[in-house]
């Protein structure tokens, strides 16, 4: 063991729990997105655009974040499933409204029973450049009601480590502050109406879950070559158990 002069102590033990404190740091992130309910890496966007808004929902997504998700949709908010999607029949005389969004993505983000893990893991990907066009169900309000068609692709991890993924095309009908119909929950925390900030007022999803495509590809035959015997294999029954490929909608009511 090293003998320091008295007189070098102090600064030599102040310099080791300075380095000791430093390599705790750097073996442990505070601000890791990976790491389940501690922190952001990156602060939100701000919505003052369309195409900021659906930035913020991906952030929202990747970060695990339901405080900011719960600014982004406006009151008479609808999530329209796949027409083919059978995870949408509860809800074709029934809405998909604003707060099964928020019921169901809170149930992702941070877990709800036993059936619904939390997801530890998310990544989605938007168009990186949007095209935004005048809302075609609004015409004569193109200035502050717009609509933007984009690819989207999800990919999560659960707790239980299932995989699973999202794929296809998504439809985002958004609506300036001004003119959206703003929640009382948000009202009553000071957000008014706001020519700055927009809002998602209705998503149409476009994705496609297996048994869509199983349905659109039909099965197809396999032969074993070396007992030279033909079997009918379904897309859907080849996946492994441990990842799914489902439509949006479904994840979301999975977790309904």
């Amino acid at each position: 063991m090293t003998n320091f002069p008295r007189e070098w102590r102090r600064p030599v033990a102040t310099a080791m729990a300075l380095a000791l404190a430093g390599s705790l740091v750097s073996c442990f992130n505070p601000f890791d997105p990976k790491v389940v309910g501690v922190g952001v890496s990156d602060p939100p966007p701000v919505p003052d655009s369309p195409g900021n808004a659906l930035r913020l929902l991906e952030w929202c997504y990747e970060q695990r974040q339901i405080s900011e998700y719960r600014e982004l949709f406006t009151e008479d908010y609808r999530f329209v499933f796949g027409q083919l999607d059978p995870d949408g029949i509860a809800y074709r005389d029934n809405p998909w409204t604003r707060e099964d969004e928020l019921e169901s993505t809170d149930n992702l983000f941070q877990g709800g029973d036993a059936n619904q893990p939390v997801a530890t893991s998310i990544t989605i990907l938007f168009d990186r450049n949007f095209i935004v066009e005048p809302d075609p169900t609004f015409p004569a309000s193109s200035r502050w009601r717009k609509w933007i068609r984009t690819s989207v692709l999800l990919k999560l991890v659960d707790a239980n480590s299932l995989q699973r993924e999202s794929g296809g095309y998504a439809n985002f009908f958004l609506v300036r502050g001004d003119s959206a119909l703003i929640p009382p929950e948000l009202v009553s925390r000071g957000f008014l109406p706001d020519s700055n900030r927009w809002y998602i007022r209705r998503h149409e999803d476009d994705t496609i879950s297996e048994q869509e495509e199983g349905l659109a590809l039909g099965p197809s035959e396999f032969r074993n070559h070396a007992t030279g015997t033909r079997s009918i294999v379904s897309p859907v029954a080849a996946m492994p158990a441990s990842y799914q490929r489902l439509s949006w909608g479904a994840l979301k009511h999975r977790y309904r």
